[in-house]
């Protein structure tokens, strides 16, 4: 009698395994369709305008130094990429500055970026390039040497919370026969494409540094409006964001004010998921799934 019911039980069990593997009884349509989702996110990094100080770099040589920043960095991190028009990378204005000081109005210019999808943005300012100087060569026979000289510093906001992902003061040589064989009867000149190769591997340099800060960051996407409960977000095909995708939406718990008023987004817990419902080149539309006044979020996240 046990042997007959051990006999059912596992003639019981096959069936359902059978059933479970080859008709696919145990999933619910919606499970099977969301693991058909490929998520393949992209973050969209920006530039802004950076502060040239230095005469001797003209704006064309700037424009094609945005340009190498580009191509270097979306070749180490393929998963990065740059809003770009006739080749171009889009070149956002700086915003307005703080009263009595020199520094760029920071959330003026990350609330703009986040309206634009942006989640990291790149900023510069050029102190001095000049030829110095120096010696070089084997020790015990080291003789002065004429180098290049370039000082700087270059910054990696987070447009979620405005705060530096990265920041790093430049003061770079490199030796002037390197590009250029120099006149030993006059002294040496820096010309314009002396500059465009100096800026050419500073932009290897600078790159591979911010790549390296972006890594351990997370994707982040941005709601800019709410209609009729209608959600709009900054982020769209460009970005790798497609239909049926949810994001949960993070609130925040307030800003924190820093040195010379500058304000700091502080990220708080979730308050609700918007699932996506519509999808153009670079924004997208969401409908929420659970949560209140969604807009007011600092940021989305899978």
């Amino acid at each position: 009698m046990k042997q007959s019911y051990c006999f059912i039980n596992c003639t019981i069990v096959f069936i359902l395994i059978y059933f479970s593997i080859f008709t696919g009884c145990s999933r619910h349509p919606f499970y099977e369709a969301k693991q058909n989702i490929e998520i393949n996110l992209k973050k969209k990094i920006g530039i802004v305008q950076f502060d040239n100080r230095i005469k001797a770099i003209e704006k064309d040589t700037v424009d094609t130094f945005y340009g190498q920043l580009v191509t270097n960095m979306t070749q180490m991190d393929p998963s990065l990429f740059f809003e770009t028009q006739d080749g171009q990378p889009e070149i956002l204005e700086t915003a307005s500055r703080l009263l009595s000081t020199d520094l760029i109005d920071r959330e003026a210019l990350i609330t703009t970026a986040r309206n634009k999808g942006y989640q990291a943005l790149i900023w510069a300012r050029f102190h001095d390039i000049r030829i110095i100087s120096q010696k070089a060569g084997i020790y015990g026979f080291r003789t002065e040497k004429p180098f290049v000289q370039f000082r700087g510093e270059f910054s990696l906001f987070d447009c979620e919370t405005h705060t530096k992902l990265w920041y790093a003061p430049v003061d770079q040589t490199y030796r002037l026969d390197t590009f250029i064989q120099p006149d030993e009867k006059n002294p040496p000149v820096l010309t314009q494409l002396t500059v465009e190769k100096v800026l050419s591997l500073l932009s290897q340099f600078v790159s591979s540094q911010m790549v390296s800060a972006l890594e351990g960051e997370h994707w982040k996407g941005f709601i800019t409006t709410n209609d009729k409960d209608l959600y709009v977000v900054s982020s769209g095909k460009n970005a790798g964001v497609v239909n049926h995708m949810t994001f949960e939406v993070i609130g925040s718990m307030g800003t924190l004010d820093g040195i010379y008023n500058q304000k700091y987004w502080i990220p708080g817990k979730p308050i609700g998921r918007i699932q996506i419902v519509e999808v153009d080149d670079s924004i997208s539309k969401a409908v929420p799934l659970y949560g209140n006044q969604l807009e007011k979020s600092i940021c989305i996240c899978q």
